[in-house]
């Protein structure tokens, strides 16, 4: 027998007796089968590694190292508007220039998901003391498979950490954007929005603002060119229907 297959089959026999890795795997296969995709044995479990892999804690912790290598060197006026979450806000390279004359601090980051910056919060929230936060998070959870609902309760104990920390400053929850890429998970992204909505509309410090049919055709259909080639990241354009909502929100509110 091969020595680097006999390696690889006892990897994945050792890390699928945990019941947490079973339970991935399940998901894997229910959303394959859900989409009309067939998935090997193998396929199924190195989908599932990747995931847990993702999923873990400290996934992204070089980025947040040089955040506070960042903050060491120059550590920015507190008070700002706080923007973080996953990659859209951290690739929003003109975040500053779009805000104008609003002041903001970028602290978006990696693949994040909801977690990933809840367990961050006392390194790359707490330290800048914001005026108000700017969110954008949960395509990633749902990328993971984690259901609408769990996504949400990550959002609230997010929601929980700003208040105990911060008291009743603003939140403004960006929706999930149609991208091209994640088509597949239409049904779970507006179950996600339209729940953030409720919370919002519950909540006098809670802003959803939604971005989903501002980046739609006027046949509904989503828009390739809002995207980079990988269907998934924003490029100049749709930046600028981000940039036309958010600034409108913030600028209502805050001098």
């Amino acid at each position: 027998m091969n020595k680097k297959f006999l390696i690889i089959s006892t990897f994945f026999i050792l890390i699928s007796c945990s019941d947490d890795f079973v339970k991935l795997e399940d998901r894997v296969k229910i959303h394959a089968e859900k989409n009309g995709i067939e998935k090997s044995f193998l396929q199924v479990k190195k989908e599932a590694l990747y995931i847990q892999q993702w999923s873990k804690d400290d996934t992204f912790i070089d980025e947040i190292n040089e955040f506070k290598r960042l903050d060491n060197e120059n550590f920015p006026e507190k008070g700002k508007i706080l923007f973080t979450g996953s990659s859209s806000i951290r690739f929003w390279d003109s975040l500053e220039e779009d805000m104008e004359p609003l002041e903001v601090l970028n602290r978006g980051f990696g693949g994040a998901q909801i977690s990933h910056v809840i367990y961050h919060f006392e390194e790359i929230i707490k330290p800048y003391d914001p005026k108000a936060i700017v969110f954008f998070c949960g395509t990633n959870d749902l990328t993971a498979l984690k259901t609408p609902e769990e996504t949400v309760h990550d959002f609230q104990k997010f929601l929980s950490l700003i208040r105990k920390e911060f008291g009743n400053i603003k939140v403004y929850m960006i929706g999930i954007k149609p991208s091209v890429e994640r088509f597949y998970l239409d049904e779970e992204e507006k179950i996600f929005n339209n729940s953030i909505k409720l919370l919002a509309s519950e909540d006098a410090y809670l802003e959803y603002i939604d971005v989903w049919d501002s980046m739609l055709s006027e046949d509904g259909s989503r828009m390739p060119e809002l995207y980079v080639e990988d269907g998934l990241h924003m490029n100049k354009k749709g930046y600028e229907v981000w940039t036309k909502l958010v600034r409108r929100s913030l600028l209502e509110d805050i001098n």
